[in-house]
């Protein structure tokens, strides 16, 4: 870097930090300069987004006739910040009767404004296309962890040249979103098969149970004679109305709906079914995930002391981040084997259940999308995911050959 005259605009200080910008500028001139942007920015260079980021101080020289000026004032003491420094020497000088002196400060003035302006493009050296990725993941509500990994894995696999295909990468992203969602196994050989949903309140559990025994016992409009015997049991006595709800659906599908309040009336109840129901479809009470006690009594009735059970944790599509992490850890009491997503219709943004349940690496079950029983129910698959995501060009055809054997079976 060239040492600038006392007259130049003013120049750029390139360092590992902070505190080395700075001591580099005062090995070549003391206290004689003032600070007017500092920010940390991208090495320079073809690989520069391979290395560390580094700083930049932009400062200018002080001329020395104001040197001498500020010499005598208390003004550049030692113990003066470098801000206030530069503030008033601007002060100072601002109707400074020298020509040339006035062009100086004006070029600061205006390099200051263009700086500013630019400041994204130099703190940014990231390749166009990782950085317009970024963006649609970020407007997708992804987490940041998600995004980073992404970007990573896009750096590692493809060559500057290779970057300048946009298509391309982003093909191969929403390819990588695909593989990171996991489907659960739904098929249950033992019997009776016993399912259990268990989540918080309002996010659809007692319309999910009345669409699973409708998948049970309907095949595209007509009765599965393979599979017949349904039992619908609540757990749910306090939300008003709930029981009720239950055995609308049931009297319409002609499925008895019973309830077990207690540990011993869930024992009785699986004991009376043991030989001759095929599924037992469990409904649960709603808690948020902080009600601790009210987990603990639940989980308790849910001792079904060694019958091997199916429990999906049901959440809304809507979840937000923060809330669905809580919702997953507090719920990890009931062992649940994968998830159940709600309300699938009501959101344009999923990646935060993709993230989120990639983080926990927990699969997905079902995906419900309205209220109608027993339409609005669908086995879980990444292709319903994919086809969510908002200003993504998707290549339907593409994913559906990849994704072929996780589709709704």
């Amino acid at each position: 870097m060239a040492v600038s005259s006392a007259s130049e605009v003013p120049v750029i200080m390139r360092g590992e930090s902070y505190e080395d910008c700075v001591e580099k500028i005062r090995k070549i001139y003391g206290r004689d300069y003032y600070i007017i942007k500092k920010e940390e920015v991208a090495p320079e260079g073809l690989f520069g987004f391979l290395k560390r980021k580094q700083y930049a101080v932009t400062y200018a020289v002080i001329p020395p006739s104001v040197q001498r000026t500020a010499s005598s004032s208390a003004a550049v003491s030692s113990a003066m910040d470098f801000a206030e420094e530069k503030r008033k020497i601007l002060e100072a000088n601002k109707n400074f009767s020298n020509p040339q002196m006035k062009l100086v400060l004006d070029e600061i003035r205006s390099l200051r404004r263009d700086l500013d302006e630019k400041t994204a493009a130099v703190q940014n050296d990231e390749h166009p296309t990782i950085v317009r990725l970024e963006e649609l993941l970020r407007k997708n509500e992804f987490t940041p962890t998600y995004i980073k990994n992404i970007s990573d894995k896009i750096r590692k696999e493809y060559s500057l040249d290779d970057l300048n295909d946009f298509d391309t990468v982003q093909k191969t992203v929403v390819d990588w979103i695909g593989q990171s969602i996991r489907i659960a196994d739904t098929v249950y050989l033992s019997s009776p098969q016993v399912i259990v949903l268990v989540g918080p309140t309002g996010v659809g559990k007692t319309t999910s149970v009345a669409k699973l025994a409708a998948r049970y016992i309907v095949d595209r409009g007509t009765v599965d004679a393979t599979v017949q015997r349904v039992r619908i049991i609540t757990t749910d006595s306090y939300r008003i109305g709930g029981k009720e709800q239950l055995e609308t659906y049931g009297g319409v599908m002609h499925i008895p709906v019973s309830m077990a309040e207690s540990t011993d009336d869930m024992q009785k109840l699986l004991k009376l079914y043991s030989k001759d129901v095929d599924v037992i479809l469990v409904d649960t009470t709603g808690h948020s995930p902080k009600d601790y006690e009210g987990l603990a009594k639940m989980r308790k009735v849910l001792d079904f002391k060694g019958i091997q059970t199916q429990v999906f944790l049901t959440v809304s599509a809507s979840t937000k981040v923060s809330d669905l992490r809580i919702i997953m850890q507090q719920y990890e009491i009931f062992g649940y084997d994968a998830l159940i997503v709600t309300k699938m219709d009501e959101t344009d943004c999923i990646g935060s259940i993709i993230s989120i349940v990639d983080e926990k690496n927990k699969a997905l079950a079902y995906f419900t999308t309205g209220q109608r029983v027993p339409r609005d129910i669908e086995k879980a698959n990444p292709v319903r995911m994919l086809i969510q995501l908002s200003d993504f060009k998707i290549d339907r055809e593409h994913i559906d050959r990849k994704f072929s054997s996780q589709s709704l079976g």
